[in-house]
This record gives C-alpha cells, sequence and structure tokens, in this order.
C-alpha cells in the first residue's frame, strides 16, 4: 500500500547547514564550497538511484556553479540558502526499470520550478538497507530566489521566491498565506503521484489530508526510521514499535464498530423496506404542504436538527467524554510512577556527572597550583625575546584546563537535570521496567485520543448549531444545555454554542431564561461573559428604549 509522507525544511547557515553540503550528500557527488574553501566528496556513497536539475523554462545550468551562486548571493550569517521537501514514493512506482516512480519526482520537480520560477534539483534515493524496503524517496532541494536568463546565457539569482516571503507580504500580493500554500504543494504531489498509480493500472492511492480533515476516527501511525524499523526486525521492541501496535488495535477495534454500524443500518432499512410503503417523488409533489412536511421530517430532510436532537447529541458525546476521561483517571498512577522514576533517575544521573566534574575541577586546580608553586629558579634572568618557557606554557595549559572544568562544573551546579540526563535515565528505566512504559505509553495513547476525540465532539457539534457565539454580541435564551464540550442556548435566531472556558455557568441555570453578553474584545485567559437574568436582561432593555427615546428628542446644539 502506498504511504503518503512530504516534509518541508530550510537549510540555513544558523542551524550550521549549507547548500553546497546538502547537494553533495544528497546527490552523491564531489563539489567545493567556493565560500569556504571546502570540497565535499559523496560519490562513494550508495543507494542514489538518479538525479536531475529541472529549471524555468528549461535553462541549462551547472549544478556547481548554481548552489555556489546561491551561497555567494546570501550574505547574511544566519542567510537561508535552499530549502528541501522531502517526499515519499508509492513503492509500487518503483518496480522494474523504476522508470515511472523516477519520472513522477522529476516531474514533481519541474511543476515547482515553473510555478515558482526557481532551480530544483532532485535525487531519488533506495529505501535504507536497516529500514522500510518500501521507503523509496527523493529529496528536493529547491533555491530560495527566483532565477532569471540574461542575453548572455548566463544565469541569474532575483527575487526572493513565494516560498520565501512573509505572511505579510504574501497578503499585499494577494497570494496564500505559507500553511495554505504548503496544503496546496502536498495537494498537488498527492494529485500527481496518483495520476501516475493510474497510468500504471494500480489500484492503491495517496490521500494528502489528515485523518480529522478525512472524517476518519481512525488514528496515524508514527513514523518509525530505519533505527527503530531494524530493531523492531531483530525482535526488539521500542517505544514508537509500541505506539503503532497500540494504534493499529485502536483502529482495528474503529473498523470493527463501524462495520456493526453499518451492518445494523442495513438491517433496519431493509425492515422499513419491507414494512413501510415508499413515498415516491410525485406524490410528494402533488400532496398537499401539511402531508408534506412530516414526510420530510421522517426522510431527515430538516436541516438543522432540533434543540432537542442537539442537546441528546451534546449529552451523549458527554458521556462518551467523561467514560474516557474515567478511564485515564484509573491508568493514570502508572504514569505518575513511569515519570517519578525517569525524574528521580535523571536527578542521579545529574548528581554523578556533578561530582565528577567537581573532581575534574579540584585535580585540574591541583596540577595548576603545582605547577605554580614550583617556579624555576632561574625563570626571572629569561630574556623576554626567547618567548615564554615551557614552565609557562604548561602552567597556561594548567589554567585553562581548570577554568574549563569550572566552567563544566558551574553548567551543572545547582542546576536542573540536562536533557541529556532524562534521555539518559528514560532508556535505563525502559529497560529496567518494561511493562511499566508500556502501560504508560498506552496511557499516553489513551491521552492524546482522548484529546483528539473531544475536538472531534466539538467540532461536530459546532457544525450542527445555528451560530457559533462570537464577541460584542448579546445572546438571550433559554439554556438547554451546560456540559465541558459546551453551553447550548435556544435564542429566537436559533441554537447557539458557547464556549464553556468563556462563560461561567453550573448545571442549575440549565432550562433558565439568561442573557450572555459578549464584549468586543475577548481574552483566552480570562471568562469576561457577563450573565443576566431574565428580569435584569428586561431592565437593561427597558433603560436602552427610554434613553434612545431621549435622544430622539433631542436637537442639535441641546
Amino acid at each position: 500500500m502506498a504511504i503518503y509522507h512530504l516534509s518541508i525544511k530550510p537549510i540555513s547557515r544558523s542551524s550550521g547547514r549549507s547548500a553546497v553540503a546538502s547537494i553533495a550528500y544528497r546527490a552523491g557527488i564531489e563539489i567545493t564550497d567556493e565560500r569556504l574553501g571546502k570540497t565535499y566528496d559523496y560519490t562513494k556513497r550508495s543507494g542514489i538511484l538518479w538525479t536531475g536539475l529541472a529549471t524555468p523554462h528549461g535553462l541549462n545550468i551547472d549544478r556547481n556553479e548554481l548552489w555556489n551562486r546561491a551561497e555567494k548571493t546570501e550574505t547574511r550569517s544566519n542567510s537561508r540558502t535552499a530549502r528541501e521537501i522531502v517526499i515519499n514514493i508509492p513503492h509500487e512506482l518503483m518496480q522494474g526499470d523504476q522508470s515511472a516512480g523516477k519520472m513522477l519526482a522529476y516531474e514533481f520537480a519541474t511543476s515547482l520550478s515553473q510555478k515558482y520560477g526557481i532551480a530544483v534539483d532532485v535525487a531519488v534515493h533506495a529505501p535504507d538497507k536497516q529500514g522500510d524496503n518500501r521507503n523509496y524517496h527523493a529529496h528536493l532541494l529547491l533555491t530560495t530566489r527566483q532565477i532569471t536568463q540574461e542575453q548572455d546565457g548566463i544565469f541569474e539569482f532575483g527575487k526572493k521566491s513565494q516560498l520565501e516571503m512573509s505572511n505579510t507580504q504574501l497578503k499585499q500580493a494577494g497570494l496564500l498565506s505559507n500553511q495554505n500554500e504548503l496544503k496546496e504543494i502536498r495537494r498537488e504531489w498527492a494529485e500527481l503521484a496518483n495520476e501516475y498509480l493510474a497510468e500504471q493500472g494500480i489500484d492503491t492511492r495517496i490521500d494528502h489530508r489528515s485523518h480529522k480533515d478525512r472524517g476518519l476516527e481512525t488514528l496515524p501511525t508514527v513514523k518509525m526510521g530505519w533505527k527503530a524499523t531494524e530493531l523492531e526486525r531483530q525482535g526488539i521492541r521500542t517505544e514508537v514499535g509500541d505506539q503503532n501496535r497500540a494504534i493499529k488495535a485502536y483502529n482495528a477495534q474503529i473498523g470493527l464498530k463501524n462495520g456493526l454500524k453499518e451492518q445494523v443500518k442495513a438491517e433496519k432499512l431493509a425492515k422499513n423496506e419491507f414494512r413501510t410503503p415508499t413515498t415516491d417523488h410525485n406524490t410528494l409533489k402533488n400532496a398537499p404542504r401539511n402531508a408534506v412536511e412530516p414526510q420530510k421530517i421522517k426522510n431527515g430532510m430538516n436541516h438543522p436538527p432540533p434543540k432537542n436532537t442537539l442537546k441528546t447529541q451534546i449529552m451523549a458525546f458527554y458521556d462518551d467524554y467523561k467514560k474516557s476521561e474515567q478511564e485515564l483517571l484509573a491508568t493514570q498512577p502508572i504514569l505518575d510512577e513511569y515519570l517519578a522514576k525517569c525524574n528521580e533517575r535523571a536527578k542521579k544521573l545529574h548528581a554523578v556527572e556533578t561530582k565528577q566534574a567537581n573532581n575534574r575541577q579540584s585535580s585540574a586546580w591541583k596540577t595548576y597550583e603545582t605547577l605554580n608553586n614550583n617556579k624555576p629558579l632561574l625563570q626571572d634572568l629569561r630574556p623576554k625575546f626567547m618567548g615564554k618557557s615551557q614552565w609557562e606554557l604548561d602552567k597556561e595549559q594548567a589554567y585553562n584546563e581548570f577554568w574549563q572544568a569550572k566552567q563544566a562544573f558551574l553548567d551543572l551546579y545547582k542546576q536542573e537535570p540536562k536533557k541529556r540526563h532524562k534521555q539518559q535515565a528514560k532508556e535505563q528505566i525502559e529497560q529496567e521496567y518494561p511493562e511499566l512504559c508500556k502501560q504508560a505509553s498506552k496511557h499516553w495513547l489513551g491521552l492524546h485520543k482522548h484529546e483528539w476525540q473531544t475536538k472531534q465532539y466539538i467540532e461536530k457539534i459546532k457544525l450542527q448549531v445555528d451560530e457559533v457565539a462570537k464577541g460584542n454580541t448579546t445572546y438571550f435564551g433559554e439554556i438547554i444545555a451546560i456540559t465541558e464540550l459546551g453551553i447550548l442556548q435556544e435564542t429566537k435566531q436559533g441554537v447557539v454554542y458557547h464556549n464553556p472556558k468563556d462563560v461561567e455557568l453550573n448545571q442549575n441555570q440549565v432550562g433558565k431564561v439568561l442573557a450572555l453578553e459578549y464584549p468586543k474584545v475577548m481574552f483566552a485567559d480570562k471568562q469576561l461573559v457577563e450573565v443576566k437574568t431574565q428580569s435584569q436582561h428586561e431592565k437593561q432593555q427597558s433603560q436602552l428604549d427610554k434613553d434612545l427615546t431621549k435622544d430622539k428628542g433631542r436637537g442639535f446644539g441641546d
């Protein structure tokens, strides 16, 4: 089955990378960085299946010159000199002579080159020997500037490409934001890959959309990487492997549940068709209105659903939410125990390293003191033109070593454990308590599932209400439901959804008629929605009407 993957990352000097070094490694070539005077030789690297260069209007450009010019054009120390896109090529297209997959990568690179006016260097790679043997992929290195051809045939770098513009610049130019442009690139890759799959008579397809956007209840698996894949092949369980096994088990349950739902639905439909006579289009068309409306309601044609249906639905969602929350609370002690062991071990590792650093500092100081207290007898008579003596050089080196050891000690002393200590602690705890780690990982997965499902519930409710509450508006009507997922209110305009973080209500207020006044500006950390009873709201409206009447009776200048 083809797997979708497309990622974009910058090649920046601030991270110690260069476009010249990157293309040398990706394409497996020898190239000299003229700016740094450094040569990179990766000609012996294996696994590179094909390379190519896509340019605007088919310009003939030398790869060596292209990337050296790209480096020289950018003068800042933190300049971004290239941008890299990594794509997974469907392994079904890499069978036989692999021409279909290679052509797919090059056509995608060409489309990017023409669209943005840039050069795109392509390198198609075979799967890592230790990794998934289906992981054929391509690295696309994009220039950050547009390319133009001068009259003498020499190319020049022009202005920054659309991909390097800020959102403010994009908005002024009437272009998509960076995030939306990335979505377009992801969509274009999926469509092009699917065209190639169809041309080759392959039924499988890839989809650029997230599980959420596709309306799937299932969870996406985590990318394994070649190291974890190799360990799993050897029968060694990994954390990411356990996560994926748990995700697959959950997805299987979802599939089983959906299958049962479809079966029940089909059985009900079959019973209804047997018992209830079908109403055809002409019958509905010729029937009086009072006869048509009940039939439409019966067939589920009334939108949006009535308030009772929404109330029932949000309460059903809330029941699932609380059940999931209770399950997480039951397994929380396992996670707490795991985290406590990791934190305790990290502190011990930190303490051991701090002690070792202190010992190195003390030893270095003793070495320096010994040299300093054993000055040669004729040292003061040594002419300066002869330079530093061996004693002076040794003393200087000893002092530098002491200073380095002291800095290393101070970096640890009275500080929290470093990231390396936490990682070492985690690895040690996983080896010593495999079952605990497995259960803790399962809890984390359940927590992510709970958070994701909660968002899904809220989005489904928002889609079905008439309005989602907004700032600078007053909503008046009966409160029909109050849950942690949301508050529903029946108003003259229809059912309104309120975020419970914005409005402070309790269960006793369900069924009461209230006015919820939203200010012009909402703050995420404050509940600024003012709650008023029906009598308070009517009194306020009456006063506003009186004030308005007075204002109408006044003349200009009163």
